[in-house]
């Protein structure tokens, strides 16, 4: 009898590698491996550590492997790494802007060129300013599938700003006219195989020699797959250390926010930066069990701007911070708590007001913040929609796991692969009587980074 086939998927995070091992049938199997340090050596290591966990639970049958990691941070041949919470590229960013027009961008790239110093260009032109030239350059998950398979490729998800993604190849009029000479991996579709594991990999990773292994795409649109988001009209928001919320449309949002090639449509979204931090903060100091919605605001809780380390969309301000307005003798740490959470979700209803979300009847959520009952009640009550959580939290990790499936044939397509791999809670429905007072919050929320917009420079200004 033939023996059950396994296919791994792996997402390098900021602090861990994850993996999810599934079957055609169903079976799953995870690890999570975490890692001290952002290096070369340390992700090799928990990758090891994961694939070892993994294969001794399934006598070693894995029968491929795919990718997924963050993306915006850049390893600088093998040694150096530049992470995508680095300020370097700042001012390469906005000379690029200032050379290249909006429309030249849409042409070379598929896309609006997003106010964020992550993407590659501006952190290309900053590396070559600092290294050598000619200096070989790679994402995280392209570094472990070099050091599995030998070869040096990467998606064009991954490399979005620097790949033109309705031809799948590099933007090659872009690198010319900045005057990019670093070596990048050769370019392909996620669904590609990059390689095959080596010998010596073989030895070293827990892994048979000749394993496929295929290259997955960045953890953002790996992590929406895992989430089911896949169609036209699907709104999502998909929290972590940052958390991002949008939709798939049919056309490119050229609003200023991302927008640009999915797997289907186009996927426009925006970001926050401290969303994750935000919450861990409210759990590390007041704890968040036990928060009754009804009684926190008939308490007058206080309003929490949740500008821990700044904020991306839709203010973009590096100098913005963390902020509770309207504290009062009754204040509790409760009261603090659910202002922390409902901060969070009103940052996200900011984004989606800011970039004229269509009205949808269905919020798909992943990631840490999906699983909380009250900020999903705050969801569903503020944009007046159903909110669905996945069942599967580590979607970066299953979305990849999926996209190796469907390489190696186990699923047609994606679309039968998310049908077949993704599981929603049972949906949460607005609380119509909370929405009038949370609009009313949410203007003062709104108001308070106006009123300190100078403030927050002048505070960053001040050293002892």
């Amino acid at each position: 009898m033939e023996r059950k086939k396994y296919y791994l998927g792996i997402d390098l995070g900021t602090s861990s590698v994850k993996g999810i091992l599934r079957s055609a049938d169903g079976e799953t199997l995870k690890a999570r491996c975490t890692y001290k340090e952002n290096t070369p050596k340390e992700w090799c290591n928990s990758m090891r550590s994961l694939i070892s966990e993994l294969s001794d639970k399934v006598s070693g049958n894995i029968a491929a492997v795919c990718f997924s990691s963050q993306v915006g941070t850049y390893i600088v041949d093998r040694k150096e790494v530049i992470s995508w919470q680095s300020s370097a590229g700042r001012e390469e960013l906005d000379y690029i802007k200032s050379l290249i027009p909006q429309n030249e961008f849409v042409k070379e790239i598929s896309m609006p060129h997003p106010d964020l110093i992550s993407y590659p260009l501006p952190r290309l032109v900053y590396i070559q300013k600092r290294f050598s030239a000619e200096c070989e350059v790679l994402m995280p998950k392209d570094l472990l599938i070099n050091e599995l398979t030998g070869e040096k490729v990467t998606d064009y998800f991954s490399m979005r700003g620097i790949a033109d993604l309705e031809r799948g190849r590099y933007a090659d009029d872009l690198i010319k006219k900045l005057g990019i000479e670093i070596k990048l991996p050769e370019l392909r579709s996620p669904e590609s195989i990059a390689g095959y594991v080596t010998k010596e990999a073989s030895q070293k990773y827990f892994l048979k020699a000749g394993t496929p292994v295929y290259l997955g795409c960045n953890d953002f649109f790996a992590g929406l797959l895992g989430m089911g988001v896949y169609s036209v009209g699907d709104a999502f928001d998909l929290s972590g250390t940052s958390e991002h919320i949008g939709y798939i449309s049919e056309d490119i949002n050229l609003g200023g926010f991302v927008s640009g090639k999915y797997f289907t449509g186009n996927c426009t979204y925006g970001g926050t930066k401290s969303s994750g931090l935000s919450c861990s903060f409210a759990i590390k100091n007041f704890g968040i069990k036990d928060i009754d919605i009804d009684s926190m605001l008939s308490s007058d809780p206080p309003i929490f701007l949740p500008y821990l380390c700044g904020e991306r969309a839709p203010i973009f301000d590096e100098n913005a911070r963390g902020v509770y307005f309207g504290i009062n003798e009754h204040t509790d740490s409760k009261a603090l708590a659910y202002s922390v959470l409902e901060g969070v979700v009103f940052s996200l209803y900011d984004i989606a007001s800011s970039m004229n979300l269509p009205v949808f009847k269905r919020l798909i959520c992943g990631g840490g913040s999906a699983k909380d009952a009250l900020m999903n009640t705050l969801r569903a009550t503020l944009f007046d929609c159903e909110v669905v959580s996945v069942c599967e939290n580590d979607t970066s990790a299953l979305g990849a796991c999926m996209l190796g499936m469907v390489g190696e044939g186990v699923y047609e397509n994606i679309s039968d692969a998310v049908s077949s791999c993704v599981k929603y809670s049972v949906p949460i429905s607005p609380e119509g009587k909370y929405r009038d007072i949370l609009k009313k919050r949410f203007e003062i929320y709104k108001d308070l980074y106006e009123d300190l917009k100078n403030t927050f420079v002048k505070f960053g200004e001040i050293r002892y």
